[in-house]
């Protein structure tokens, strides 16, 4: 009797509510799973309702990763004894952590030759064990957050435009990814480390050798069949840096700021074109941002566990990009300013915490750069030395003045072989180089009324113009924590303009002057209606952020929309075309499809100028750098180009694919230095003059070693070894 009664609880226990809630949620993600396992074993030519389905099952996928996240971040909170001033804040800081977390672990695993799904899932599942109890707090700060964001029916209704806003740029992120640096060097970097199993020094594609923490959790995704999944991820990445920045402003300043900052942020053409693919930058300035926000709580509540955090979300920032050693440097500044002036501790006491802070940072942030140093000697690689011109297990070698002059040799038999050709092609770079415009990066004003001169070479990556507001400051009462971040925002601008002119390179500090933007309309908004009289012309002056929020985010919209619709989402979304149909579209693919389906499978593919190289299903040698530098690697290995041609068909080579447009391009917007050597060329030659050797060296191989069989409209031909 005693055993039927306790088997009787049992059943009464299993079939509580909250448990049948969690058994019901449990066997919808295992349908999703299968249908999405179904989806993808239909090949890229399938079309279908299902596909509907495959994209919920992405976005339960990011919603998982995200929520697993949470409870480790919030268990790492809890050991550290943070407490949280809001649920956003919370949300903000456990998620990051979580997601750092992940990222190093994932890495590890694969610095150890255990990138695969089993081991992966075995280490995602311990963290999971450590702080499943977490769950149950993620629920009430879900439920909190959805009580207070429909409190009332204002904010009922500012929750659902948000929603609806976010829900245009969710079905923007669920497309294949087609951008270019995703399909350049994050995807294909990531899906090689899969492929071998492990992270290894990559020599064709350089790029995958600096930090990669966010594309650790592409490699999950990537391992789940779901690259749609790392863009959604990439996205939910923005939302969280949105909700940091409501929970500075809540904390700092007033909610109400806090929600005019939280949709500004999203008033940046190129926040939102960051963030709907698997590129990092978004991800990074939402890192560099809880690493000043946690040393201002510090600063605030004196409490030494922010600091450490900020410490913490520092070392994962590096971890990502290298130019986040650009903002750390400036919180290590502002960190001995503010606690000198304070004079909260002894100078030496000060000392010692920004000590412990630096190694806090580093030892997070350096499996990164220990690992480039053992395989490269170089920690920042490929920048500093440049790229190698030969890696084996003992040897790495970079490339020489020496090796300048073979690289001529091979260039002057091309002149001396084909100078009519070469002087064309001499003639079209001059011309590519004069049409460039000249840039002045230090120039703010740029950004905003030439902002196609510093995106290279994408659209609408668009700055946000509310950020014109900025200097409206020096008439408002101030706040020190919105300065502090003004003057870390002007002072990362300044560095980093004098080094690179990229757009995408001041992400950064975008959180923070979306802060400073937010902190002057409201701002301005009460200055206005101290001055009127009437209740009308008062609620009018309260409602000014709101109008420029609506100018801002309206058209951002509409061209989100007009995007989706040109490519044709709509279509892709609900099953009418399937993703090989849209991908077509692409002016890269065409060529990358034509080897996928005429090419036999034992094929090998070696790319010189075609950089995109996601979804090729052949064995190839990426070619990501503008200088074609593989093709200069063959070059250096050989006396003559039949001894090239012999290197290729030993490697395995069967075919070339080129993009031309590549020398023009590069040509149109490179200074005049050498990536070979880092060495600036000598006067006497033009600044495309790498260009031209290299294409010149390539002409004269493709006019005897090869036979086109295949060119499209892109510009890109493919060519078979004789």
């Amino acid at each position: 009797m005693n055993e039927i009664g306790l088997f009787r609880n049992g059943v009464r226990e299993v079939l509580r509510p909250r448990y049948l809630v969690w058994l019901t949620i449990l066997a919808l993600c295992g349908a999703l799973f299968d249908i999405h396992l179904q989806t993808i074993q239909s090949g890229e030519d399938y079309k279908g309702a299902w596909m509907l389905v495959d994209r919920l099952f992405d976005l339960t996928f990011v919603l998982a990763i995200n929520a697993v996240a949470f409870c480790i971040g919030r268990r790492s909170a809890r050991w550290l004894s943070l407490s949280f001033a809001s649920v956003a804040e919370e949300l903000a800081v456990s998620v990051m952590m979580g997601v750092g977390i992940i990222g190093l672990v994932a890495f590890g695993l694969g610095l150890g030759g255990m990138l695969a799904p089993l081991p992966v899932s075995l280490a995602i599942g311990l963290l999971v064990v450590l702080s499943w109890r977490e769950g149950l707090r993620l629920y009430t700060v879900i439920k909190q957050g959805i009580a207070a964001a429909t409190a009332t029916w204002l904010r009922l209704a500012l929750s659902l435009l948000f929603c609806a806003f976010v829900a245009i740029l969710m079905l923007r992120a669920m497309t294949p990814p087609h951008d270019f640096d995703e399909v350049i060097y994050h995807l294909p970097a990531t899906k090689s480390f899969i492929d071998h199993e492990r992270i290894y020094p990559l020599v064709d594609n350089s790029l995958g050798n600096m930090p990669f923490l966010i594309q650790m959790i592409y490699v999950i995704c990537l391992m789940a069949k779901t690259d749609i999944a790392a863009k959604l991820f990439s996205l939910s990445m923005a939302l969280i840096c949105g909700l940091a920045i409501y929970g500075f402003c809540a904390r700092f300043l007033s909610r109400r700021t806090g929600l005019v900052a939280m949709f500004a942020f999203f008033g940046a053409g190129i926040v939102i074109e960051v963030a709907i693919t698997c590129r990092i930058d978004v991800s990074l300035s939402c890192m560099l941002f809880l690493a000043t926000y946690a040393m201002m709580v510090s600063f605030k509540t004196e409490q030494r566990a922010w600091l450490y955090v900020s410490a913490i979300f520092a070392g994962f920032a590096l971890g990502i990009k290298y130019t986040a050693a650009v903002w750390i440097l400036l919180l290590g500044i502002m960190f001995l300013l503010e606690s000198f002036l304070r004079k909260s501790a002894p100078p030496l006491a000060i000392i010692k915490r920004g000590l412990l802070y630096t190694a806090i940072t580093l030892i997070v942030g350096s499996p990164f750069y220990i690992k480039n140093q053992i395989w490269f000697h170089n920690p920042i690689y490929p920048f500093g030395k440049g790229e190698v011109a030969q890696l084996t297990d003992d040897q790495v070698s970079y490339f020489t003045p020496a090796d300048e002059l073979k690289l001529d040799a091979h260039f002057e038999q091309a002149r001396r072989l084909m100078p009519e050709l070469v002087n064309q092609r001499d003639a079209e770079l001059a011309q590519a180089m004069a049409n460039s415009p000249i840039k002045h990066p230090p120039h703010f004003w740029e950004y905003f009324t030439q902002t196609d001169l510093y995106n290279a070479p994408e659209s609408y990556h668009d700055p946000n113009y509310l950020f014109l507001f900025f200097p409206l400051l020096l008439l408002l009462r101030k706040s020190r924590w919105v300065v502090g971040l003004a003057i870390l925002s002007v002072a990362y601008y300044l560095l980093v303009t004098q080094v690179v002119w990229y757009s995408r390179y001041l992400l950064p500090m975008y959180p923070a002057l979306t802060v400073v933007s937010a902190y002057v309309l409201t701002g301005l908004a009460d200055w206005v209606a101290a001055k009127r009289k009437s209740g009308l012309s008062v609620a009018a002056s309260k409602a000014l952020p709101a109008f420029a929020l609506a100018v801002t985010l309206g058209p951002l919209a509409f061209t989100s929309v007009m995007q989706f619709a040109q490519l044709r989402g709509p279509e892709y979304i609900t099953g009418q075309l399937s993703r090989r149909g849209l991908l077509s579209a692409m002016f890269y693919y065409p060529a990358i499809d034509y080897i996928n389906h005429q090419l036999p499978q034992t094929a090998r593919v070696m790319m010189v100028g075609a950089q995109m190289s996601y979804g090729l299903q052949r064995d190839y040698i990426a070619d990501p750098s503008h200088k074609t530098l593989g093709w200069q690697r063959l070059l250096l290995r050989n006396d003559s180009l039949q001894g090239v041609a012999n290197d290729l068909k030993q490697q395995g080579i069967t075919h070339l694919l080129v993009g031309y447009s590549i020398f023009p391009w590069t040509a149109a917007r490179e200074g005049n230095a050498s990536l070979v050597t880092s060495a600036i060329l000598v006067k006497s030659r033009p600044g495309y003059y790498v260009q031209l050797r290299n294409w010149a060296t390539l002409d004269l191989f493709t006019s005897q070693y090869v036979e086109p069989i295949y060119s499209d409209k892109g510009g890109y031909i493919l060519y078979r070894l004789r």
